[in-house]
């Protein structure tokens, strides 16, 4: 692809490093949190009066599969690290201007990864948010074949790990977390099965979610840095257990999501996070 993908005609979107997504503001109510919540099983209590990180989060990831549906409508589209920074709490309600772009396409062994940033800027024109997200988008071409060799990695090291929320993923949460998204891959179990999936997966984001409600067991954050990785696909009838290691200081410095087998599905780096007094 060399860093970039000729768009189809009726398309305003381009899949190449240096296109810069239109602005737009965002803002996020308690009733629409309180919704997206109760696909997650979370209570609106963990976040109170302020805004989930993974919600500022989520919509780079639409705008993503918008991109890539209009653009590669034959691609797969898999959501596989986030970053998300921020530098203070974000009360529901407040109204935040978005900017986003693509800052590279790179060449990946099922296909290529997509990486943009975007920000999100206050009434005072201060960065709030900075979030990165990492789309594999998936050549059909390149889908492995069942019963393909698969390399044998390293046992993980899971010394200290506590249980801090358990999840249970179905096709009705799934499909309510992801209404409105133009992904099949979460949506339709044939289309699914085209790229290599036994079954629709969850949203990236919602994973995010899971994460993000463990890191939230010791408060609201305020401060966040936090880098996720998406390791393998959670289906929508996966259940999830989200544990949690602290660091020297006590605070958690990182989570994992696990399936039902025991297996790391995705993790999360904190390099910092400050909680609400």
């Amino acid at each position: 692809m060399s860093g970039q993908a000729a768009p189809e005609e009726n398309s305003d979107y381009r899949v190449e490093a240096g296109y810069r997504f239109p602005g737009e503001d965002f803002a996020m109510t308690a009733a629409e949190q309180r919704e997206k919540h109760g696909y997650c099983d979370i209570d609106e209590a963990v976040y109170g009066e302020y805004v989930d990180p993974t919600f500022i989060a989520r919509r780079p990831i639409t705008l993503n599969t918008d991109a890539i549906t209009a653009c590669h409508p034959e691609n797969g589209i898999v959501h596989t690290v986030h970053r998300i920074r921020q530098a203070r709490p974000v009360p529901l309600g407040e109204t935040l201007a978005m900017t986003g772009e693509y800052v590279a396409v790179e060449d990946a062994l099922r296909g290529w990864v997509l990486k943009s940033r975007w920000e999100y800027r206050d009434a005072d024109g201060e960065v709030v948010v900075t979030v990165e997200p990492d789309v594999l988008m998936i050549d059909p071409a390149r889908v492995p074949q069942p019963g393909g060799r698969k390399g044998k990695a390293a046992p993980p090291d899971d010394a200290g790990f506590e249980v801090l929320a358990r999840k249970q993923c179905t096709p009705e949460t799934t499909l309510g977390y992801c209404e409105g998204s133009q992904n099949k891959i979460h949506l339709e179990p044939d289309y699914a099965k085209e790229f290599g999936f036994r079954a629709p997966i969850i949203a990236g984001n919602q994973t995010v979610n899971f994460l993000l409600e463990g890191l939230a067991a010791d408060g609201v954050p305020g401060e966040l840095d936090v880098t996720l990785r998406f390791l393998r696909p959670v289906f929508w009838d996966d259940s999830i257990a989200v544990v949690g290691r602290r660091g020297a200081e006590g605070k958690l410095a990182e989570l994992r999501a696990l399936n039902g087998d025991g297996k790391i599905v995705g993790d999360c780096h904190v390099a910092s996070v400050a909680y609400l007094a």
